[in-house]
């Protein structure tokens, strides 16, 4: 009877210790979607991957939690974050972030612009106004509430939506081509993007400018995802007091959001 149940207590204890490690090891990464948005996230395995990525592995690694952060459509990924596929998403706007968790601190405070080639002359008005150009947008994004609004219930065709891993780039390449006239994007990103593929910004001009609204590192709603939420704003916070945080954004360019 003493051996059976040490054999059966051994067994119990080698059955614990193989789940331990495996369990751990789950909970230990913390798994980050995006489409490309520059200067907030890039490449994963680029010098500069974005300002919001460095920042993640900066709070997230020295607590023992390994960042697992990988490009994918925007729509996607913000799919998969509330279906807890995934554990978190860059650069969520409040209206993009419902029904994930929001931590305390933003990761920025970017403003939408709606861009021209230099030499067009239209000007914003109001949102009728958009009636009278073929408007570029990226699918799955909201920009702000009204604009929004104007996009799900327009039915003039000349809204284009740009989608799949380069939208951004399609979208400046059909506003050079002529093929569409207005493109919607933030100010930072689309400057970014521009410099990167070569061109120049001063070939474009900022028909209207939106005023700067937060944007989040959100997290699906899990345990696991509270706990990454406190980590964020704990770093954070601590990364802005230190002074490390102005360091990252002066390697974009960047001021502090606040």
């Amino acid at each position: 009877m003493n051996k059976t149940l040490r054999l059966v207590v051994s067994l119990l204890c080698a059955f614990a210790l193989w789940l331990a490690p495996a369990g751990a090891a789950e909970e230990s990464v913390l798994r980050i979607r995006a489409d490309a948005w520059m200067p907030f996230n890039g490449e994963p395995s680029a010098e500069r991957p974005g300002y919001v990525v460095e920042l993640a592995r900066l709070i997230f690694e020295p607590a023992g939690v390994k960042v697992d952060y990988q490009l994918m459509p925007w729509k996607d990924a913000l799919a998969s974050a509330r279906k807890a596929e995934v554990d978190a998403v860059i650069g969520a706007n409040p209206t993009e972030a419902e029904g994930l968790l929001r931590p305390k601190q933003s990761a920025g405070m970017p403003r939408v612009a709606l861009f021209v080639k230099k030499d067009n002359p239209w000007k914003y008005e109001n949102l009728q106004s958009l009636n009278a150009v073929r408007l570029g947008v990226i699918s799955g994004y909201s920009y702000w509430d009204s604009f929004d609004a104007f996009l799900k219930s327009n039915r003039s065709g000349k809204v284009v939506y740009f989608q799949g891993d380069t939208p951004l780039t399609d979208g400046i390449a059909q506003l050079n081509k002529g093929k569409i006239d207005v493109m919607a994007e933030t100010l930072a990103v689309f400057i970014w993007t521009v410099r990167s593929e070569g061109g120049s910004p001063a070939d474009y001009r900022v028909a209207y400018l939106q005023a700067g609204e937060a944007i989040y590192m959100a997290f699906a709603k899990t345990a696991a995802g509270e706990k990454y939420a406190r980590i964020f704003d704990e770093g954070l916070v601590r990364l802005r007091k230190s002074g490390e945080l102005t360091t990252i954004l002066k390697r974009y360019g960047l001021p502090d959001w606040e």
